[in-house]
């Protein structure tokens, strides 16, 4: 990665400050037990960086107003929603309870290096705002409203399919049941794609910029991240124990990840 990318970050200065919240948050998660408090925790520290780039940076005034309001409007929607749902009066995610029984007796020191590795992400996703901050346009040009209204697509659509799902798993009557409505009849996934669309939008922010191509690299690489590592085989792992034969049809009916009609029955892939 070209050393221009990350220049406008102040790497060195955020790196002291973004440790000790960590350690902090898993003090504190030693305490509830609960290690969502590092994905709240990387919303609170992404939405920090971000907003000090955005009062810092050398770009033009009107540009770092917008893309560091993004960056906040995510990082509050998102970090809200996590804390609501994961953290506030709620049992920790089973995804961290599969990871503490593999740890084994090194759990402890196991959750500090997975706390810790929020310092890197947050700085890395944080340095993508940063840097199309500190672009040398004037005004608004075509490519800034089309990475706008990508990201109020993504914003709403996140925002959406996570109230959806959050109103399916308060209703008692669901317990066991599969959401099959609303955005999730098209997608197994609409919150994960549409949280690699949301990344998306800062592409055509960067073009103009000297390499701006390497763009793509944030997408792709949440998009990745959420599709074969993070995301999807935890999320879908459980469902299948959980849910069995409901599950299964459901996988069998319902795009993975981009959303499309879901097949009939009967009908083959």
């Amino acid at each position: 990665m070209p050393p221009v990318v990350f220049a406008p970050l102040n790497l060195w200065a955020w790196l002291p400050w973004l440790i000790g919240l960590f350690v902090l948050l898993w003090v504190l998660h030693l305490r509830v037990r609960n290690a969502s408090l590092a994905d709240v925790g990387f919303c609170l520290a992404f939405g920090m960086v971000v907003l000090a780039c955005g009062i810092f940076s050398a770009g033009e005034p009107f540009r770092r107003v917008c893309i560091s309001g993004m960056g906040l409007l995510y990082a509050v929607r998102l970090g809200t929603y996590l804390f609501r749902q994961r953290v506030w009066n709620s049992l920790e995610d089973s995804r961290y309870q599969t990871i503490r029984t593999m740890l084994g007796g090194w759990e402890s020191a196991g959750m500090f290096v997975y706390f810790q590795m929020q310092v890197p992400a947050c700085l890395f996703f944080a340095g993508l705002l940063c840097w199309v901050m500190n672009h040398p346009a004037d005004g608004i040009r075509w490519w800034d409203s089309l990475g706008v209204v990508i990201f109020l697509i993504a914003i709403f659509g996140e925002t959406l399919a996570d109230r959806q799902l959050a109103a399916f798993r308060q209703d008692p009557l669901n317990k066991g049941k599969t959401l099959q409505s609303g955005l999730w009849r098209y997608s197994r996934h609409p919150n994960y794609f549409f949280e690699s669309l949301h990344w998306c939008a800062y592409v055509p922010l960067a073009i103009g910029l000297p390499w701006f191509w390497l763009a793509v690299i944030w997408p792709f690489l949440m998009m990745s991240s959420l599709l074969w590592v993070t995301g999807v085989p935890w999320v879908e792992a459980q469902a299948l124990v959980s849910r069995g034969d409901s599950y299964r049809e459901y996988q069998r009916t319902t795009s993975l990840f981009f959303p499309w009609f879901p097949r009939k029955m009967g009908e083959k892939r």
